[in-house]
């Protein structure tokens, strides 16, 4: 696509919250500059600005930066904004309690779920996962419930063809994640049997919305020991249902 309209200035200030990430929560000016390939003077004049505007904050003894604490506020009013969340809770509040196991909503941004609702179970071991957290669609299996409901040409443009794995259960040959997505799209429902984390099981559906996309996923975890036929056949059944109901709520038509 061609660059119309975008605003440099604007690139680069985005380009600067963008260095920062989970593993690198600080980083100096210097560090900045060399990631973004920017002198240190017209990094410092963009960091000035975001630090005016809350969006950067400086620590006063090591000088190194962080995210501000305004985009706190504007990540709430993102999720906040998802109708899908607050329509959701009460249903995936039953799950929970039926299944005694974490359950996800997720969405998809390009190959990659983000997570923006979570409901921890009660038991002491349990999944481990932030709001906010992005992780490739192709290992999970609320990705994977997205996935399944695109077109094949757009999957092919965006699956590579040899997928990285990381565990030993990853599905790292495209074709056979191809004949997986087909299977989930006419099953209605996706499995992760410890496809992204040893010792991890998910059931997933999508939610479709009032267009018919499969906007969400819903998921519920759990460590893999804990999932039995018996509880893989339940979790099917209440996931599905649960993602029919809100696809419901949300304006879907499709079900009857």
């Amino acid at each position: 696509m061609r660059n119309v309209g975008r605003v440099q200035s604007i690139d680069r200030a985005i380009s600067v919250l963008k260095c920062f990430s989970e593993s690198r929560s600080e980083l100096k000016l210097s560090e900045i500059s060399e990631m973004l390939g920017l002198n240190k003077s017209t990094v410092h004049g963009i960091i000035n600005t975001l630090k005016y505007n809350g969006l950067i904050d400086q620590d006063n003894n090591t000088q190194k930066y962080r995210l501000g604490l305004y985009l706190i506020e504007l990540g709430d009013l993102v999720i906040n904004s998802m109708d899908v969340r607050n329509i959701a809770y009460p249903i995936i509040d039953k799950i929970s309690q039926k299944l005694d196991e974490t359950v996800h909503i997720g969405i998809l941004d390009g190959t990659e779920v983000v997570y923006v609702f979570k409901k921890e179970s009660t038991r002491s071991i349990k999944t481990s996962t932030k709001i906010g957290f992005r992780i490739p669609a192709y290992y999970t299996a609320d990705g994977k419930a997205m996935l399944a409901n695109l077109d094949e040409d757009k999957l092919l443009k965006i699956i590579p063809e040899k997928i990285k794995a990381v565990t030993p259960y990853t599905i790292t040959d495209r074709d056979k994640l191809m004949q997986d997505l087909r299977k989930i799209k006419e099953n209605g429902f996706a499995i992760d049997n410890q496809e992204n984390v040893v010792g991890l099981f998910c059931v997933a559906a999508p939610i479709y919305d009032y267009s018919g996309k499969a906007k969400y996923g819903l998921s519920v975890t759990g460590p893999a020991i804990r999932f039995n036929n018996e509880k893989i056949n339940e979790a099917i059944t209440v996931i599905s249902e649960a993602a029919k109901e809100i696809s419901k709520e949300i304006g879907y038509r499709g079900y009857h």
